[in-house]
């Protein structure tokens, strides 16, 4: 019995043996690689896994298939002969920071087939270039950007802000300002910037120092000086939305306060030519318990004029009315908002829209 069983394993082991080396037999090097870290944006990574045909008879690479779009296969066309060498190469290309973990599938007439491949690594984040970071260009100096935005800001109040610089020149930076309004204060910190320094330049936003009381949407244009030479540009642009304080108002003020209800805060003017005017009117009606007063309508384009009442008694409607004067303006689709700075706490912002389309 003993003898039997052991004829039986004797006649599989030459069986198996001859499958592993018959005539069609593929035989890769290694069947799995490691990138290891690859960076985000260094563009695809290609590895090749060399395979020797074992066999007797040539090995064809009939098709090889990826397990994700991100890997894109390329293998040997022709037949190798026995002894011969062939190759099944993996580009992986990169998006995602993130590890991964891909397979290829090979198919052959070989033995065995199919056969898997494995690549593996790990996608890095790239550090973002200086020019990236900072892509506002004065001279030495680039900015992160050429705003400083102080946001809303109440009426007395100060506020400060700051954008990040960088000295990317090869001598040492001192920056001076022109074109300052009174109530803000400029100045870069610190006042002199080393090469590849960096630094920031600080706004101290003062409405208590204006000359004359100021609402709503607030913007200023200030010309950079660098080593006692004036830049043509960028202006840094200083803004903030100047407001009414409501911190202090108690549940009662809130409930006599004003409040605004608009009827329509979009008007369309559908299509017109060019050098066409257009007449928009807003109807706003005071639902608060006080007169509502309307400091301010702030609009982008000097192509819109507003005329809107100072003040709506509580109950009263008024109407707004922004004529918009399309001459000179390009063709297109177009957005024109107007910003309306009002004492109402619980609407202080109300935003109308003048929508359409200019065509030649």
């Amino acid at each position: 019995m003993k003898t039997r069983y052991f004829i039986l394993w004797l006649m599989a082991f030459v069986t198996i043996a001859a499958y592993a080396q018959g005539p069609f037999t593929i035989v890769f090097d290694k069947t799995s690689h490691n990138f290891g870290e690859i960076d985000q944006k260094g563009g695809p990574q290609t590895f090749s896994f060399e395979f020797t045909n074992k066999g007797t008879e040539p090995i064809i690479i009939q098709n090889v298939t990826a397990s994700c779009g991100c890997t894109s296969p390329d293998w040997t066309k022709t037949p190798v002969p026995p002894g011969g060498r062939g190759f099944v190469k993996a580009t992986y290309t990169p998006s995602a920071a993130m590890p991964f973990n891909k397979s290829l599938t090979v198919y052959s007439n070989g033995t065995p087939s199919p056969q898997v491949l494995h690549i593996s690594g790990k996608v890095v984040a790239q550090a973002p270039r200086v020019e990236e970071q900072y892509p506002v260009v004065a001279g030495a100096l680039r900015l992160r950007k050429a705003e400083i935005s102080l946001g809303r800001v109440t009426q007395g109040a100060t506020k400060s802000d700051s954008v990040e610089v960088i000295n990317t020149g090869d001598e040492p930076v001192s920056l001076a300002f022109t074109g300052v309004p009174k109530h803000t204060a400029l100045e870069l910190s610190p006042a002199t910037l080393r090469k590849g320094e960096k630094g920031f330049i600080r706004s101290r936003f003062n409405t208590a120092a204006m000359k004359s009381q100021e609402w709503g949407i607030v913007k200023h244009l200030v010309g950079l000086t660098i080593n006692g030479k004036a830049q043509d540009a960028p202006k840094l642009t200083i803004a903030a939305t100047i407001e009414d304080d409501f911190s202090k108002l108690t549940p009662a003020d809130y409930e006599n306060a004003p409040a605004v209800s608009l009827k329509e805060t979009t008007y369309n003017f559908n299509t017109i030519k060019t050098g066409t005017k257009v007449t928009a009117e807003f109807e706003l009606t005071n639902t608060g318990k006080s007169t509502l007063l309307i400091h301010k309508a702030y609009v982008e384009c000097a192509c819109l004029k507003i005329s809107a009442p100072k003040s709506v008694k509580a109950g009263a409607t008024a109407v707004i009315k922004a004529v918009l004067d399309t001459k000179g303006e390009d063709d297109g689709n177009k957005f024109y908002s107007i910003t309306l700075s009002t004492n109402a706490p619980s609407q202080s912002a109300p935003v109308l829209m003048v929508t359409g389309m200019v065509t030649k």
